[in-house]
Parts: C-alpha cells; sequence; structure tokens
C-alpha cells in the first residue's frame, strides 16, 4: 500500500511492502519512537510514539519496558512482510 504523508516539510510517498519498521529508542529523552525506514534513504520517518501507563512514576521508570514492546511491534511487522 503506497502512503503519502502530510507531515511539514516532508514531500514523498513509500510503499508499507518494501519499507521496514523500525523501533528508535532514545534513552535520553525515554522516546521510544516507531519508524519505517526505506532503502536508499539516509532518514527514518516517526510515526508512532510508544508511551506506557506509568501509574504515577516518571517516563524513564518505564523506558525498558517501551522498548522492549516497540521492538517487539517491528519484529513482528518485519516478519509478516516477509511472509508474503
Amino acid at each position: 500500500m503506497k502512503i503519502t504523508p502530510k507531515w511539514e516539510y516532508v514531500e514523498g510517498s513509500f510503499d508499507t511492502e518494501t519499507v521496514k519498521l523500525v523501533c528508535v529508542a532514545k534513552e535520553k529523552y525515554d522516546d521510544v519512537i516507531l519508524c519505517v525506514e526505506e532503502e536508499g534513504r539516509s532518514s527514518n520517518f516517526g510515526f508512532a510514539e510508544i508511551t506506557l501507563n506509568t501509574n504515577g512514576c516518571d517516563k524513564h521508570a518505564v523506558f525498558d519496558d517501551a522498548k522492549k514492546l516497540g521492538e517487539e511491534i517491528a519484529r513482528r511487522w518485519n516478519e509478516a512482510k516477509d511472509k508474503k
């Protein structure tokens, strides 16, 4: 499926059949972001941030679990895409 994002300062489109999903974890900021990575491009396009319920804790307390969840989502997406 071809997707054309409507983001400010970004042009172009990508095909979900050819991209790879990657999990980008920035420990310095406690951010976990799912991104699409297309061969031949030098940048990833982030489209979803993983935020877990902290039950009153700060984001750093659940960073490792959020990172594991992001890696698992990316692994399953790429595995399913490769099976087609």
